[in-house]
């Protein structure tokens, strides 16, 4: 092997390695850039979540005090009904 064809096996194989570095360097950079936007969702999801346990526990009181007996009453007279006994007006 003559040394130009040495030196061009060289310099190709160093090509080869800087282009497979460079590769793997903007796959890497990729897959953590893809890795912060994914936590990101991850923790706007449980925040979501949060709220939404939330909107539920409230909802759940307003359902227990609406199905007392003095809600229904104060609701229904303020629709206009009356009851037996009632003063007519």
């Amino acid at each position: 092997m003559t040394e130009s064809k040495f030196k061009r096996l060289v310099v190709a194989g160093t090509v080869g390695a800087v282009l497979l570095v460079a590769i793997l360097l903007i796959v890497m950079v990729y897959q953590l850039i893809a890795i912060a936007v994914e936590k990101n969702n991850y923790e706007e999801y449980q925040a979501a979540i949060v709220r939404l346990e939330q909107l539920k526990d409230d909802n759940e009181q307003t359902l227990q005090y609406r199905q007392t007996e003095a809600w229904i009453v104060r609701r229904a007279r303020e629709l206009g009904f009356k009851y037996k006994g009632d003063i007519s007006d």
